[in-house]
Protein backbone atom coordinates (compact mmCIF):
# COMPACT_ATOMS: atom_id res chain seq x y z
CA UNK A 1 0.00 0.00 0.00
CA UNK A 2 2.99 2.63 0.74
CA UNK A 3 6.11 2.40 -1.42
CA UNK A 4 8.77 0.69 0.83
CA UNK A 5 12.22 2.77 1.07
CA UNK A 6 15.06 0.74 3.08
CA UNK A 7 19.03 1.44 4.69
CA UNK A 8 21.38 0.12 5.56
CA UNK A 9 21.69 -0.06 9.24
CA UNK A 10 18.05 1.01 10.11
CA UNK A 11 16.40 -1.14 7.63
CA UNK A 12 13.18 -2.53 8.88
CA UNK A 13 11.57 -4.50 6.11
CA UNK A 14 12.30 -7.77 5.42
CA UNK A 15 11.86 -10.76 3.19
CA UNK A 16 8.73 -13.07 3.46
CA UNK A 17 9.20 -16.03 6.48
CA UNK A 18 8.50 -18.79 4.77
CA UNK A 19 7.00 -20.87 7.42
CA UNK A 20 4.51 -17.97 8.08
CA UNK A 21 3.27 -18.37 4.57
CA UNK A 22 2.24 -22.22 4.43
CA UNK A 23 -0.41 -22.75 6.99
CA UNK A 24 -3.42 -23.92 6.28
CA UNK A 25 -6.69 -25.48 7.81
CA UNK A 26 -4.83 -28.79 8.75
CA UNK A 27 -2.80 -26.66 10.91
CA UNK A 28 -6.03 -26.14 13.43
CA UNK A 29 -5.96 -29.38 13.71
CA UNK A 30 -2.97 -29.66 14.75
CA UNK A 31 -3.37 -27.15 17.47
CA UNK A 32 -6.55 -28.36 18.59
CA UNK A 33 -4.30 -31.64 19.36
CA UNK A 34 -2.45 -29.59 21.24
CA UNK A 35 -4.28 -28.65 24.20
CA UNK A 36 -3.29 -31.65 26.08
CA UNK A 37 0.56 -31.84 24.94
CA UNK A 38 2.26 -29.23 26.08
CA UNK A 39 5.43 -30.14 26.56
CA UNK A 40 6.16 -30.75 22.86
CA UNK A 41 7.16 -27.81 21.69
CA UNK A 42 7.10 -26.82 18.15
CA UNK A 43 10.22 -24.67 17.92
CA UNK A 44 12.52 -23.69 19.97
CA UNK A 45 11.97 -20.79 22.57
CA UNK A 46 13.85 -17.84 22.41
CA UNK A 47 15.81 -16.35 25.50
CA UNK A 48 13.16 -14.70 27.94
CA UNK A 49 15.52 -11.78 27.41
CA UNK A 50 12.63 -9.60 25.72
CA UNK A 51 9.02 -9.97 25.53
CA UNK A 52 7.92 -11.10 22.39
CA UNK A 53 4.85 -9.49 20.60
CA UNK A 54 3.33 -11.54 17.29
CA UNK A 55 2.47 -8.99 14.47
CA UNK A 56 0.41 -10.05 11.48
CA UNK A 57 1.63 -8.11 8.85
CA UNK A 58 5.36 -6.49 7.54
CA UNK A 59 5.64 -3.01 9.06
CA UNK A 60 5.47 -0.71 5.54
CA UNK A 61 6.43 2.75 7.61
CA UNK A 62 7.81 4.26 10.52
CA UNK A 63 8.09 7.94 10.34
CA UNK A 64 4.99 9.26 11.73
CA UNK A 65 4.78 11.53 9.12
CA UNK A 66 3.37 8.72 6.63
CA UNK A 67 1.93 5.89 8.35
CA UNK A 68 -0.75 4.90 6.84
CA UNK A 69 -1.48 1.35 7.80
CA UNK A 70 -2.65 0.13 11.28
CA UNK A 71 0.55 -1.57 12.55
CA UNK A 72 2.75 0.55 11.24
CA UNK A 73 0.86 3.43 13.19
CA UNK A 74 1.47 0.94 16.37
CA UNK A 75 4.77 0.37 15.64
CA UNK A 76 5.63 4.13 15.09
CA UNK A 77 4.09 5.47 18.23
CA UNK A 78 6.64 3.39 20.60
CA UNK A 79 9.67 4.88 19.03
CA UNK A 80 8.01 8.96 18.48
CA UNK A 81 5.72 10.38 21.16
CA UNK A 82 3.40 13.88 19.88
CA UNK A 83 2.69 17.12 22.09
CA UNK A 84 -0.83 15.36 22.72
CA UNK A 85 -1.50 11.88 22.97
CA UNK A 86 -4.74 10.05 23.20
CA UNK A 87 -5.29 8.44 26.58
CA UNK A 88 -5.57 4.23 25.99
CA UNK A 89 -8.51 3.59 28.25
CA UNK A 90 -10.32 7.58 28.92
CA UNK A 91 -9.77 8.21 25.11
CA UNK A 92 -9.32 11.79 25.80
CA UNK A 93 -6.63 13.76 24.61
CA UNK A 94 -4.16 14.46 27.25
CA UNK A 95 -0.75 16.64 27.15
CA UNK A 96 2.27 14.19 26.31
CA UNK A 97 5.29 16.26 25.44
CA UNK A 98 3.19 19.16 26.01
CA UNK A 99 3.30 20.27 29.57
CA UNK A 100 -0.18 22.46 29.04
CA UNK A 101 -2.04 23.75 25.50
CA UNK A 102 -3.93 27.03 26.48
CA UNK A 103 -6.41 28.42 23.90
CA UNK A 104 -5.49 32.25 23.26
CA UNK A 105 -8.22 32.87 20.77
CA UNK A 106 -10.28 31.14 18.27
CA UNK A 107 -6.83 30.60 16.00
CA UNK A 108 -4.21 30.88 18.19
CA UNK A 109 -3.08 28.13 20.98
CA UNK A 110 0.00 28.19 23.16
CA UNK A 111 1.78 25.07 23.93
CA UNK A 112 4.16 24.71 26.86
CA UNK A 113 7.25 21.80 26.61
CA UNK A 114 7.45 19.76 30.01
CA UNK A 115 11.33 20.96 31.14
CA UNK A 116 13.92 18.09 30.18
CA UNK A 117 12.66 16.48 27.67
CA UNK A 118 15.41 14.54 25.88
CA UNK A 119 15.45 12.44 22.46
CA UNK A 120 16.46 9.00 22.85
CA UNK A 121 20.25 9.74 21.45
CA UNK A 122 20.12 12.08 24.65
CA UNK A 123 20.09 15.26 22.61
CA UNK A 124 17.25 18.09 23.67
CA UNK A 125 13.91 18.24 22.52
CA UNK A 126 12.53 22.22 22.42
CA UNK A 127 10.39 24.11 20.42
CA UNK A 128 12.31 24.06 17.20
CA UNK A 129 12.02 20.28 16.99
CA UNK A 130 8.41 20.92 17.40
CA UNK A 131 7.73 23.60 14.73
CA UNK A 132 10.48 21.64 12.05
CA UNK A 133 8.12 18.62 12.73
CA UNK A 134 5.04 20.39 11.71
CA UNK A 135 6.72 22.60 9.00
CA UNK A 136 8.03 19.15 7.25
CA UNK A 137 4.63 17.60 7.32
CA UNK A 138 3.26 20.63 5.43
CA UNK A 139 5.96 20.53 3.12
CA UNK A 140 5.19 19.77 -0.78
CA UNK A 141 8.28 18.13 -1.38
CA UNK A 142 7.99 16.01 1.61
CA UNK A 143 4.51 15.03 0.44
CA UNK A 144 3.23 13.73 4.10
CA UNK A 145 -0.14 12.25 3.78
CA UNK A 146 -1.18 14.62 6.22
CA UNK A 147 -0.09 17.67 4.73
CA UNK A 148 -4.05 18.92 4.03
CA UNK A 149 -4.37 18.48 7.49
CA UNK A 150 -1.38 20.55 9.12
CA UNK A 151 -2.03 23.31 6.14
CA UNK A 152 -4.43 25.17 8.36
CA UNK A 153 -1.19 26.46 10.02
CA UNK A 154 -0.79 29.91 9.31
CA UNK A 155 2.30 30.60 11.36
CA UNK A 156 4.17 29.14 14.34
CA UNK A 157 6.16 31.28 16.60
CA UNK A 158 8.77 30.39 19.30
CA UNK A 159 8.86 32.69 22.58
CA UNK A 160 11.34 30.68 24.02
CA UNK A 161 12.91 27.20 24.01
CA UNK A 162 9.96 25.91 25.61
CA UNK A 163 7.23 27.35 24.18
CA UNK A 164 5.39 27.49 19.98
CA UNK A 165 2.20 29.51 19.16
CA UNK A 166 0.50 28.10 16.48
CA UNK A 167 -1.81 30.44 14.45
CA UNK A 168 -4.39 28.67 12.61
CA UNK A 169 -5.86 30.12 8.82
CA UNK A 170 -9.16 30.04 10.33
CA UNK A 171 -11.11 28.43 13.44
CA UNK A 172 -10.71 24.75 13.39
CA UNK A 173 -12.46 23.07 16.69
CA UNK A 174 -9.85 19.81 16.00
CA UNK A 175 -6.54 21.24 16.37
CA UNK A 176 -5.90 19.99 19.72
CA UNK A 177 -6.49 16.15 19.15
CA UNK A 178 -4.18 17.72 15.63
CA UNK A 179 -1.23 17.77 17.95
CA UNK A 180 -1.37 14.44 17.93
CA UNK A 181 1.34 14.30 15.28
CA UNK A 182 4.62 12.77 17.23
CA UNK A 183 7.75 15.09 16.99
CA UNK A 184 10.98 14.33 15.31
CA UNK A 185 14.11 16.05 15.83
CA UNK A 186 14.55 18.75 13.03
CA UNK A 187 17.43 17.00 11.62
CA UNK A 188 14.04 15.08 9.91
CA UNK A 189 13.08 18.33 8.44
CA UNK A 190 14.06 17.42 4.81
CA UNK A 191 13.93 14.00 4.72
CA UNK A 192 12.36 10.84 5.85
CA UNK A 193 13.50 9.18 8.73
CA UNK A 194 14.48 6.03 7.71
CA UNK A 195 16.15 7.97 4.89
CA UNK A 196 18.76 8.94 7.36
CA UNK A 197 22.16 6.69 8.14
CA UNK A 198 23.01 5.51 11.72
CA UNK A 199 19.94 5.14 14.42
CA UNK A 200 16.82 6.20 14.26
CA UNK A 201 16.31 8.89 16.73
CA UNK A 202 12.60 9.92 18.13
CA UNK A 203 11.23 10.76 21.68
CA UNK A 204 9.30 7.54 22.55
CA UNK A 205 9.20 5.15 25.12
CA UNK A 206 11.78 2.48 22.91
CA UNK A 207 14.41 2.98 20.65
CA UNK A 208 15.06 0.47 17.52
CA UNK A 209 18.02 -1.22 18.77
CA UNK A 210 17.78 -4.61 16.27
CA UNK A 211 16.15 -5.93 13.26
CA UNK A 212 16.97 -9.36 11.82
CA UNK A 213 14.47 -10.73 9.01
CA UNK A 214 11.02 -10.12 10.27
CA UNK A 215 11.78 -9.40 13.78
CA UNK A 216 12.17 -5.72 14.96
CA UNK A 217 13.94 -5.24 18.98
CA UNK A 218 13.24 -2.28 20.83
CA UNK A 219 14.82 -0.81 23.41
CA UNK A 220 13.80 0.95 26.31
CA UNK A 221 14.69 4.43 25.97
CA UNK A 222 16.72 5.74 28.93
CA UNK A 223 15.62 9.28 27.80
CA UNK A 224 11.55 8.51 27.97
CA UNK A 225 10.08 11.75 30.26
CA UNK A 226 8.22 9.33 31.81
CA UNK A 227 10.69 7.32 33.39
CA UNK A 228 12.09 4.13 31.92
CA UNK A 229 9.29 1.54 29.98
CA UNK A 230 8.21 -1.23 32.24
CA UNK A 231 8.83 -3.86 29.79
CA UNK A 232 12.35 -3.01 28.92
CA UNK A 233 12.87 -5.10 25.62
CA UNK A 234 10.37 -5.77 23.25
CA UNK A 235 10.66 -8.46 19.89
CA UNK A 236 8.02 -7.50 17.41
CA UNK A 237 7.96 -10.98 15.19
CA UNK A 238 5.84 -11.17 11.77
CA UNK A 239 4.23 -14.07 11.20
CA UNK A 240 1.38 -13.73 8.83
CA UNK A 241 -0.12 -16.93 9.45
CA UNK A 242 -3.15 -17.05 11.98
CA UNK A 243 -2.47 -20.75 12.69
CA UNK A 244 1.65 -20.09 12.58
CA UNK A 245 1.15 -17.24 15.54
CA UNK A 246 -1.18 -19.65 17.15
CA UNK A 247 1.66 -22.43 17.45
CA UNK A 248 4.84 -19.80 18.41
CA UNK A 249 2.32 -19.19 21.44
CA UNK A 250 1.68 -22.59 22.52
CA UNK A 251 5.31 -23.38 21.99
CA UNK A 252 6.62 -20.40 24.33
CA UNK A 253 8.22 -18.84 21.55
CA UNK A 254 6.01 -15.93 22.11
CA UNK A 255 4.58 -13.61 24.81
CA UNK A 256 1.61 -11.50 23.73
CA UNK A 257 -0.68 -11.58 20.55
CA UNK A 258 -3.17 -8.48 20.71
CA UNK A 259 -6.20 -8.79 17.89
CA UNK A 260 -4.12 -11.32 16.07
CA UNK A 261 -5.26 -14.28 17.17
CA UNK A 262 -9.11 -15.28 15.44
CA UNK A 263 -11.67 -15.79 17.61
CA UNK A 264 -11.98 -19.48 16.28
CA UNK A 265 -8.44 -20.53 18.39
CA UNK A 266 -9.08 -18.33 21.24
CA UNK A 267 -10.47 -21.36 23.44
CA UNK A 268 -6.96 -23.01 22.92
CA UNK A 269 -5.14 -20.66 25.28
CA UNK A 270 -8.43 -19.85 27.73
CA UNK A 271 -7.99 -24.02 28.71
CA UNK A 272 -4.48 -23.33 29.22
CA UNK A 273 -3.23 -22.41 32.79
CA UNK A 274 0.04 -20.54 30.73
CA UNK A 275 -1.64 -18.05 29.02
CA UNK A 276 -4.48 -15.16 30.11
CA UNK A 277 -7.00 -14.36 27.84
CA UNK A 278 -8.07 -10.52 28.43
CA UNK A 279 -10.12 -7.99 26.77
CA UNK A 280 -11.93 -4.92 26.55
CA UNK A 281 -13.98 -3.01 24.83
CA UNK A 282 -12.95 -1.76 21.63
CA UNK A 283 -13.37 1.33 19.22
CA UNK A 284 -13.00 0.58 16.05
CA UNK A 285 -16.07 -0.33 14.14
CA UNK A 286 -16.85 -2.86 11.41
CA UNK A 287 -18.93 -1.76 8.67
CA UNK A 288 -20.18 -2.38 5.35
CA UNK A 289 -19.63 0.42 3.06
CA UNK A 290 -22.23 0.83 0.02
CA UNK A 291 -21.90 2.94 -3.20
CA UNK A 292 -25.11 4.73 -2.84
CA UNK A 293 -24.96 5.78 -6.42
CA UNK A 294 -25.21 1.86 -8.25
CA UNK A 295 -28.71 1.32 -9.89
CA UNK A 296 -29.10 -1.48 -7.50
CA UNK A 297 -28.52 0.91 -4.40
CA UNK A 298 -28.83 4.20 -4.23
CA UNK A 299 -32.59 3.32 -3.26
CA UNK A 300 -32.56 3.68 0.43
CA UNK A 301 -35.09 1.07 1.00
CA UNK A 302 -32.51 -1.42 -0.24
CA UNK A 303 -29.77 -0.18 1.83
CA UNK A 304 -32.23 -0.43 4.93
CA UNK A 305 -33.09 -4.07 3.54
CA UNK A 306 -29.85 -5.13 3.43
CA UNK A 307 -29.53 -3.39 7.42
CA UNK A 308 -32.22 -5.83 8.50
CA UNK A 309 -31.43 -9.04 6.71
CA UNK A 310 -28.10 -9.36 8.69
CA UNK A 311 -27.94 -11.15 11.87
CA UNK A 312 -25.34 -9.55 13.28
CA UNK A 313 -25.52 -10.89 16.71
CA UNK A 314 -25.42 -14.47 15.04
CA UNK A 315 -22.28 -13.00 13.33
CA UNK A 316 -20.43 -12.12 16.62
CA UNK A 317 -21.27 -15.43 18.31
CA UNK A 318 -20.09 -17.38 15.48
CA UNK A 319 -16.79 -15.18 14.35
CA UNK A 320 -15.84 -13.67 17.58
CA UNK A 321 -17.17 -15.95 20.25
CA UNK A 322 -19.59 -12.92 21.43
CA UNK A 323 -16.82 -10.22 21.50
CA UNK A 324 -17.66 -7.85 20.31
CA UNK A 325 -20.68 -4.89 20.61
CA UNK A 326 -23.71 -4.16 18.72
CA UNK A 327 -22.78 -0.81 16.99
CA UNK A 328 -25.75 1.30 15.57
CA UNK A 329 -23.35 4.23 14.31
CA UNK A 330 -19.34 4.74 14.03
CA UNK A 331 -18.65 7.08 17.70
CA UNK A 332 -18.79 4.21 20.58
CA UNK A 333 -20.35 4.06 24.26
CA UNK A 334 -17.95 6.10 26.79
CA UNK A 335 -16.96 9.13 23.89
CA UNK A 336 -18.24 12.26 24.40
CA UNK A 337 -20.35 12.16 21.16
CA UNK A 338 -22.03 8.96 21.35
CA UNK A 339 -25.75 8.82 21.27
CA UNK A 340 -27.62 6.00 22.85
CA UNK A 341 -31.03 6.73 20.65
CA UNK A 342 -29.86 6.26 16.94
CA UNK A 343 -32.24 4.27 14.80
CA UNK A 344 -31.50 0.71 14.89
CA UNK A 345 -31.74 -2.19 12.74
CA UNK A 346 -32.19 -5.22 14.45
CA UNK A 347 -32.41 -8.77 12.30
CA UNK A 348 -35.66 -8.67 10.69
CA UNK A 349 -35.67 -10.72 7.64
CA UNK A 350 -39.48 -10.61 6.49
CA UNK A 351 -39.02 -6.57 6.93
CA UNK A 352 -36.11 -7.04 4.10
CA UNK A 353 -38.28 -8.90 1.83
CA UNK A 354 -40.77 -6.51 2.10
CA UNK A 355 -38.67 -3.27 1.56
CA UNK A 356 -37.07 -5.48 -2.03
CA UNK A 357 -40.28 -6.02 -2.82
CA UNK A 358 -41.71 -2.38 -2.53
CA UNK A 359 -38.39 -1.06 -4.61
CA UNK A 360 -38.82 -3.18 -7.13
CA UNK A 361 -42.46 -2.34 -7.57
CA UNK A 362 -41.27 1.09 -7.29
CA UNK A 363 -38.90 0.19 -10.69
CA UNK A 364 -35.66 -0.70 -8.94
CA UNK A 365 -33.42 -3.31 -10.46
CA UNK A 366 -31.68 -4.56 -7.81
CA UNK A 367 -29.12 -7.04 -9.49
CA UNK A 368 -26.05 -8.81 -8.80
CA UNK A 369 -24.05 -7.27 -6.28
CA UNK A 370 -20.26 -7.28 -5.62
CA UNK A 371 -19.43 -7.67 -1.85
CA UNK A 372 -15.60 -6.60 -1.53
CA UNK A 373 -13.82 -8.02 1.24
CA UNK A 374 -10.37 -7.98 2.31
CA UNK A 375 -8.47 -11.87 1.53
CA UNK A 376 -8.22 -11.88 4.76
CA UNK A 377 -9.78 -15.95 5.89
CA UNK A 378 -11.78 -14.03 8.77
CA UNK A 379 -12.86 -10.91 6.64
CA UNK A 380 -13.55 -13.64 4.13
CA UNK A 381 -15.69 -15.93 5.86
CA UNK A 382 -17.77 -13.00 7.10
CA UNK A 383 -18.64 -11.95 3.61
CA UNK A 384 -19.91 -15.43 2.52
CA UNK A 385 -22.04 -15.34 6.03
CA UNK A 386 -23.23 -11.87 4.89
CA UNK A 387 -23.82 -13.15 1.19
CA UNK A 388 -25.85 -16.15 2.58
CA UNK A 389 -28.19 -13.77 4.50
CA UNK A 390 -28.66 -11.40 1.70
CA UNK A 391 -29.69 -14.34 -0.52
CA UNK A 392 -32.23 -15.39 1.64
CA UNK A 393 -34.31 -12.22 1.23
CA UNK A 394 -33.82 -11.99 -2.41
CA UNK A 395 -30.15 -10.48 -3.09
CA UNK A 396 -28.12 -11.99 -4.83
CA UNK A 397 -24.11 -11.32 -4.11
CA UNK A 398 -21.04 -12.13 -5.31
CA UNK A 399 -18.03 -12.27 -2.90
CA UNK A 400 -14.34 -11.01 -4.30
CA UNK A 401 -11.93 -10.89 -2.17
CA UNK A 402 -8.89 -8.70 -2.53
CA UNK A 403 -5.37 -8.15 -1.14
CA UNK A 404 -5.74 -5.07 0.74
CA UNK A 405 -4.08 -2.61 -1.52
CA UNK A 406 -6.13 -3.67 -4.25
CA UNK A 407 -9.15 -3.77 -1.86
CA UNK A 408 -8.44 0.18 -1.79
CA UNK A 409 -7.46 1.00 -5.36
CA UNK A 410 -10.80 -0.86 -6.18
CA UNK A 411 -12.96 0.98 -3.86
CA UNK A 412 -11.25 3.95 -5.22
CA UNK A 413 -12.31 4.25 -8.71
CA UNK A 414 -15.98 2.17 -7.39
CA UNK A 415 -15.56 -0.93 -8.95
CA UNK A 416 -17.64 -2.16 -6.19
CA UNK A 417 -21.12 -2.30 -4.99
CA UNK A 418 -20.67 -3.17 -0.98
CA UNK A 419 -17.27 -4.09 0.59
CA UNK A 420 -16.83 -4.89 4.53
CA UNK A 421 -14.30 -2.97 6.15
CA UNK A 422 -13.04 -1.33 9.44
CA UNK A 423 -13.03 2.27 10.74
CA UNK A 424 -10.57 2.20 13.36
CA UNK A 425 -10.71 4.98 16.13
CA UNK A 426 -12.68 7.63 15.94
CA UNK A 427 -11.31 9.80 18.82
CA UNK A 428 -12.54 13.34 17.01
CA UNK A 429 -16.13 12.98 15.50
CA UNK A 430 -14.58 15.46 12.59
CA UNK A 431 -13.22 12.45 11.27
CA UNK A 432 -15.97 11.14 9.82
CA UNK A 433 -15.98 14.14 7.15
CA UNK A 434 -13.39 12.79 5.60
CA UNK A 435 -15.61 9.60 5.16
CA UNK A 436 -18.58 11.05 4.16
CA UNK A 437 -18.80 14.53 3.49
CA UNK A 438 -19.52 15.05 -0.39
CA UNK A 439 -16.41 17.22 -0.44
CA UNK A 440 -14.17 13.91 0.34
CA UNK A 441 -15.68 11.62 -2.75
CA UNK A 442 -12.03 10.59 -4.36
CA UNK A 443 -11.42 11.46 -7.97
CA UNK A 444 -8.47 11.78 -9.52
CA UNK A 445 -8.07 15.37 -8.51
CA UNK A 446 -9.86 15.30 -4.80
CA UNK A 447 -8.51 13.15 -2.23
CA UNK A 448 -10.76 11.46 0.57
CA UNK A 449 -12.60 7.88 2.07
CA UNK A 450 -16.21 8.82 0.79
CA UNK A 451 -15.92 6.06 -1.27
CA UNK A 452 -20.06 5.78 -1.50
CA UNK A 453 -20.60 8.94 -3.26
CA UNK A 454 -22.93 10.14 -0.41
CA UNK A 455 -23.91 13.60 -0.85
CA UNK A 456 -25.59 14.92 1.90
CA UNK A 457 -26.00 19.19 1.86
CA UNK A 458 -27.52 18.80 5.49
CA UNK A 459 -24.37 16.83 6.62
CA UNK A 460 -21.74 18.90 4.90
CA UNK A 461 -23.34 22.15 6.80
CA UNK A 462 -22.97 19.96 10.08
CA UNK A 463 -19.53 18.97 9.68
CA UNK A 464 -19.08 23.09 8.65
CA UNK A 465 -20.63 24.06 11.76
CA UNK A 466 -18.61 21.46 14.03
CA UNK A 467 -15.46 21.89 13.35
CA UNK A 468 -15.15 25.96 13.88
CA UNK A 469 -17.13 25.17 17.10
CA UNK A 470 -14.70 24.94 20.30
CA UNK A 471 -17.32 24.58 23.11
CA UNK A 472 -17.54 20.81 23.79
CA UNK A 473 -21.74 21.10 24.67
CA UNK A 474 -22.26 22.74 21.60
CA UNK A 475 -20.59 20.44 19.51
CA UNK A 476 -22.44 17.35 21.03
CA UNK A 477 -25.69 18.48 19.49
CA UNK A 478 -24.22 18.62 16.16
CA UNK A 479 -21.73 15.46 15.63
CA UNK A 480 -25.26 13.79 17.22
CA UNK A 481 -27.15 15.07 14.15
CA UNK A 482 -24.73 13.89 11.66
CA UNK A 483 -25.03 10.12 13.22
CA UNK A 484 -28.64 9.93 12.92
CA UNK A 485 -28.31 11.00 9.23
CA UNK A 486 -25.74 8.47 8.20
CA UNK A 487 -28.19 5.90 10.63
CA UNK A 488 -31.33 7.19 8.34
CA UNK A 489 -29.34 7.33 4.86
CA UNK A 490 -27.13 4.06 5.61
CA UNK A 491 -24.11 5.16 3.48
CA UNK A 492 -22.09 2.58 5.67
CA UNK A 493 -24.16 -0.37 7.66
CA UNK A 494 -22.27 -0.54 11.08
CA UNK A 495 -22.64 -3.65 12.20
CA UNK A 496 -20.36 -3.98 15.64
CA UNK A 497 -17.42 -3.14 17.57
CA UNK A 498 -15.05 -5.95 18.30
CA UNK A 499 -12.99 -6.08 21.42
CA UNK A 500 -9.51 -6.05 21.93
CA UNK A 501 -8.75 -9.57 23.10
CA UNK A 502 -4.71 -9.94 24.10
CA UNK A 503 -3.62 -13.80 24.35
CA UNK A 504 -0.92 -13.10 27.60
CA UNK A 505 1.53 -15.53 28.42
CA UNK A 506 1.69 -15.25 32.39
CA UNK A 507 4.81 -14.24 34.38
CA UNK A 508 6.43 -11.21 33.35
CA UNK A 509 2.94 -10.09 31.60
CA UNK A 510 0.62 -11.48 33.91
CA UNK A 511 -1.10 -7.86 34.28
CA UNK A 512 -1.19 -6.73 31.25
CA UNK A 513 -3.54 -3.98 30.43
CA UNK A 514 -5.36 -4.00 27.30
CA UNK A 515 -5.79 -0.61 25.76
CA UNK A 516 -9.25 0.58 23.96
CA UNK A 517 -7.23 2.17 21.39
CA UNK A 518 -5.72 -1.36 20.17
CA UNK A 519 -2.16 -0.34 20.29
CA UNK A 520 0.89 -1.53 21.89
CA UNK A 521 1.50 1.66 24.36
CA UNK A 522 0.47 -0.20 27.42
CA UNK A 523 3.65 -2.59 27.16
CA UNK A 524 5.56 0.76 28.41
CA UNK A 525 3.17 1.83 31.37
CA UNK A 526 3.41 0.27 35.01
CA UNK A 527 1.17 -2.75 35.11
CA UNK A 528 -1.91 -2.24 36.80
CA UNK A 529 -2.07 -3.28 40.47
Amino acid sequence: MLERHGVDQTRIFSKRNSLAETGGSGLFWFLLGLLGCHTSPLVAAPAKEAVTVLLPTEIQEIDPRFVGDAYSLKVSRLLFTSLIQIDPFSLEALPELAEEVTTLDARRYRVRLRTGLRFSDGSPLDANDVMATFESAMDPELASRYRETYGRIQSMTAPDLQTVVFTLRESHATFLTDLELPILPRRYRHSRVIERRGHVVGSGAYRLCGQHSRTLTLCANPYWHRGRAQVARVRLMIVRDDNTRAMRLLAGAADLALNTIPPLLIPLFERDARFDVVSQKGVATTYIGVRTDSDSLRDRRVREAIAYAIDRQALIDAKFGGRATLADGFIPEGHWAYDATLPSYPYRPERARALIAEARRNGVNVGRIRLRTSADRMRLGIGRAVAAMLHQVGIEVDVWPSETATLLEDLRHGRFELAILALPEVFEPHVLSWFFASAHIPTETQVGANRWRYKNSALDRLFEQGVKQGDITKRRPIYQEVQRLLARDLPAIALWHEDNIAVVRTGQLSRYRVPRDGRLGTLALPAKP
